[in-house]
């Protein structure tokens, strides 16, 4: 891959899609407040109805001009860079690392420092990135700061294995009999320490889960060999603060799937960011494990999920939302009897090859309707 440079990049000739990626979105737009030309981004149906302000704010601050094109807050929108962007310390107003990230990025375009203070400790992918990009940034305590116009030149980078993606046979792992259970070894995942709540919340649940043959890229990201045996029956657990929940975001479905097996009952609180993603994903995990027969309750910043049953084969909607999709068919894969899971195509969005990784793994059939 070949870059540009920070002033490379060329008006487009039409409004830039970005489909249903609302981390591509927010970082796109970061990038294009600091060019010298206008852009138009939208999206599918799903992320447009995502919220784009607490990242369209600041940018608007540090001197872009930014116009929604149909509801306010959400894309389409259109945008006119600023060079120089001024730069802008800002307090968090979410837990995400996306604005985080977002600001950053914006920042190699301002003149001076910009400063970000996070509410909690959230993933610091792109801080490693920059740094090994010799980029001058900087985090002390809950501040990262990071000086605009420093040069920097092209790097070869390692991509690890995705967590997010490992955690979906890792449930289904932990979910199986003891009769169908032998190991099960994922090689090379990224095991940064503010991504892993799903791992130390696995352990605590009773899955032995352990990691071999750690090391450091050279890009700063630590990955590990993750190894499963069996174990004991799984137990509840209570996941909450903001923190711990924010290192294990993506996988709440995944942990309500897992808790629907153990015995006693699990309560996860702080995840009301759910509410924002592809769906309200506290309302159709808990819509999916109903289907399944599985007993919860939610509020607006909690769910609780009732052990000890025995999900029956169901057909499930996913509503578009990848990962609803992809627990589902994990949920599934449990059972000897068959389930439909409708509406599939959004699995592509963030694991193409998960269909056919399940089964292999799960040694069962999957049928895709014509």
């Amino acid at each position: 891959m070949y870059g540009r440079g920070l002033r490379g990049l060329q008006e487009p000739e039409g409004r830039l899609e970005i489909g249903n990626t609302a981390t591509s979105a927010r970082l796109i737009l970061s990038i294009l407040a600091g060019q010298a030309f206008a852009a138009e981004l939208s999206g599918n149906v799903l992320l447009s109805a995502r919220p784009m302000d607490w990242v369209v704010k600041p940018l608007t601050d540090m001197g872009a001009d930014i116009e929604y094109l149909g509801t306010k807050g959400c894309l389409p929108l259109r945008i006119q860079g600023a060079v120089p962007l001024s730069p802008i310390d800002v307090e968090a107003t979410v837990f995400s690392a996306q604005e985080k990230s977002a600001l950053l990025f914006a920042g190699l375009y301002a003149e001076g420092v910009t400063r970000y203070r996070q509410s909690c400790q959230s993933r610091d992918h792109t801080e490693r990135l920059m740094q090994y990009f010799g980029i001058d940034i900087h985090s002390e305590g809950d501040v990262t700061s990071l000086r605009g116009g420093t040069p920097f030149s092209a790097k070869d980078v390692i991509v690890p294995g995705d967590l997010s993606s490992a955690a979906f046979l890792l449930t289904a792992y932990a979910i199986r009999g003891m009769e169908r259970k032998g190991s099960l070894t994922i090689k090379r995942v990224g095991v940064n320490p503010t991504r892993i709540g799903f791992i130390h919340l696995l352990r605590e649940m009773g899955l032995h889960l352990t990691l071999h043959k750690e090391e450091d890229l050279i890009s700063g990201e630590p990955v590990a060999d993750l190894h499963c045996t069996l174990g004991t029956r799984l137990s509840s657990v209570l996941a909450e603060g903001n923190e711990r929940i924010q290192s294990l975001i993506d996988e709440v479905p995944l942990l309500a799937a897992a808790a629907a097996f153990a015995e006693g009952n699990t309560v996860i609180r702080n995840c009301r960011e759910l509410k924002d993603k592809d769906t309200n994903r506290i309302q159709t995990t808990a819509g999916v494990l109903g289907v399944f027969g599985v007993e919860t309750s939610c509020g607006e910043d909690e769910m609780v999920i009732y052990g000890g049953q025995r999900p029956s084969p169901a057909i499930v909607e996913s509503c578009g939302d990848h990962r609803i999709a992809m627990t589902a068919a994990v949920l599934a894969s449990s059972m000897d009897e068959p389930s439909i899971i409708r509406n599939c195509g959004c699995i592509d969005v963030s694991y193409p090859g998960f269909v056919e990784d399940l089964a292999q793994f799960a040694h069962i059939d999957i049928l895709r309707a014509e």
